[in-house]
Order: structure tokens, then sequence, then C-alpha cells
């Protein structure tokens, strides 16, 4: 437990350096592209300039080795609990007690729990006292944003700490405990590798991505290579070949890539350490959704992506929070 603390606070302080690091070279390039002018989108005349860095990345480096380091810790600390006590024969004298078998369960888990959480917040405060001696000070939404990142740290290191402690109440010692703990968290870091190739199998090969458009009228243009095209009238999404068919997406292939996607969704969902990362990220990143393609910034998140970011529009940390529900429950 000691060595792998040790380890954390290391990775925690090589983590901030290069967090801090990253959004320092990310300020400046903010402010060297501030003056630049606006890209027009769409030639509607929507511009948008360069996205300022937010602070919250300096801890995007802290949740991975979380991630990676913090189960481990937990399960040190748990995976021996109940198993210590039957070879030790102190669980039958504990038991003798007028106490319940689930509250001496719970009352290990709780005492665990806190002293993870003191480790964590130590770390935590390390962190933040790196980033205040810095000059990067983190302002309203920012604090609200790291509590609620530091309670899905706890929370994930207690599912962590209770499949260690179910693995010691199921087994006879302490060295099949801790086999059956390793095996589990195994599983729940592979599972995200494979989830996609799963779903592959499950819904079959993808069909064809394009299709010509069923009909309706067609426009010509030129463009700035000297390329003529045309389109069709009910197909003016740029979804057209360069030989001038009107093409658009395939319905078929929609369906085909919804449903690998949900197959995916519900595989990841099984695995305590991608349920975490998707919720820091959308933490981190103020994301409302898990599907979101933008990050960072005032403006990002929702199911519009860029366009959300570009209208100005913000996402609270309620949002990102109930975004992320199906990943809190699991």
């Amino acid at each position: 437990f000691l060595i792998l603390f040790g380890l954390l606070g290391l990775l925690t302080i090589i983590g901030t350096w290069t967090g801090i690091d990253n959004y320092n070279n990310g300020l400046s390039n903010y402010s060297g592209n501030l003056g630049s002018a606006a890209v027009t989108v769409a030639g509607r005349g929507n511009g948008f300039g360069p996205t300022m860095p937010s602070i919250l990345e300096v801890f995007s480096s802290y949740g991975t080795y979380i991630a990676s380091f913090g189960m481990l810790l937990a399960v040190s600390m748990g995976f021996d609990m109940i198993s210590r006590e039957k070879e030790e024969g102190t669980l039958k004298i504990l038991l003798t007690h007028p106490v319940f078998r689930d509250q001496v369960i719970n009352g290990k888990i709780i005492g665990a729990l806190a002293m993870l959480t003191v480790v964590l917040l130590s770390t935590f405060l390390a962190i933040v006292a790196i980033m205040l001696f810095f000059g990067i000070v983190p302002a309203g939404d920012d604090v609200v944003r790291l509590a609620a990142f530091f309670v899905a740290i706890v929370i994930f290191m207690l599912a962590y700490l209770a499949i260690a402690i179910m693995a010691s109440t199921l087994a006879k010692n302490s060295s099949m405990a801790i086999m059956i703990a390793i095996t589990i968290v195994l599983i729940g870091m592979i599972i995200p590798n494979v989830s996609s190739s799963i779903a592959e199998t499950i819904v079959g090969s993808a069909p064809q991505v394009n299709v010509p458009t069923a009909g309706g009228s067609t426009f010509s243009g030129t463009t700035a290579g000297g390329t003529t095209f045309a389109i069709g009238a009910g197909n003016r999404t740029g979804n057209e070949t360069r030989m001038g068919t009107p093409m658009e997406i395939n319905p078929a292939y929609e369906t085909y890539i919804n449903n690998r996607n949900n197959i995916e969704q519900i595989l990841n969902v099984i695995s305590p350490s991608q349920d975490f990362t998707t919720i820091s990220r959308m933490i981190t990143d103020r994301q409302a959704s898990p599907n979101d393609v933008t990050s960072g910034g005032d403006g990002a998140g929702g199911a519009g992506g860029l366009f959300v970011r570009l209208s100005g529009q913000t996402v609270s940390v309620w949002q990102s929070v109930t975004g992320a529900w199906e990943q809190i429950l699991a």
C-alpha cells in the first residue's frame, strides 16, 4: 500500500507538471492567435476564434494515472480484509459478538474508503497548491467541476474496493482473493479494447456508406479548382461525388452504425475504468454527452458538437453529470 501510495504521489507530481506545461503552451498559442481573423463557417458569416484552454486540462493526466494506479491502490487495500481474518481465525471470534455479518463488511468498507479519501484528497490538494504556485487560479465553475471530478474519483475507487472485498469474502485465503480480484480487474481493462470488435461481429459487415440520391433535380457548380459537379436538390449536404452524381448517406448504414455503437456502449459500461474515463472526460472537457465531438473551452458540449460551440452555448456541471448517468449507475 505504501509503495503504491508513494508511486501515485510521484505520478501526481509528474502529471501535474506536464498538465501545467500543456496549459501554458495552449495559453501562449491562444494569446498569439487571438488577433487573427475569424474563420468563416459554411459561408454564413459565423466565425470563431481560438479556444482558450481550460485549467481543467491540468487534471487530465491525473485522471489517467488514477484510472491506472488508483484501482491497484484500492485492490491492495481490500483483497485481504476478510480472508486475512479467516486465516488468522479472528473472524470466528468476531462473529461471536452481537454483530451482523453485513455490519462487519460495511465497517471495513467505510474504514478503507475513509483512508482512500484522505489519500486522494492529499494528492488533489497538492495539485491545487502547485497550480496556485504557478499563478493558475480556478474560477467558480472550475471549482465546482473539480469537486465533481473528485467525487467521481472516490466513486471509482469505491467500485474497485468493493470488488476486492467481494473477492476477499468469497475466497478461502488471501492468495485466492488477490487472484480473483486481479482477474476481475483485467476483464474490466480488456473489455474496452475488444468491445468494438465484438460489436462488429454481432451486427455483421457494414453496408455501403453512400448511395445515389433517390430523386430530385440537380444543380451544378464549379469548385475553386475548376471541377464541375452536380448536386441533387434534396441532398445539398456535400455528400456528392466528384463525377457529379448526387449521393446521400445510406439509411442502412446509419442503422448499422447506431446498432454497433449501442452494443459497444453497453459492453463498455461493464468496465469501471471505462466508466470513469467517460465521466472524467465529460466533467473536465465540459461535455453534455459521451458522444460529443468537441472538448474544452466555454462552448464545448451538446449534441450539435462544433455548431453548439459556435452558437455560444455552455454546458453546466449538472448537464455533464446527468449526461453520464449510465456510467455513474454502473
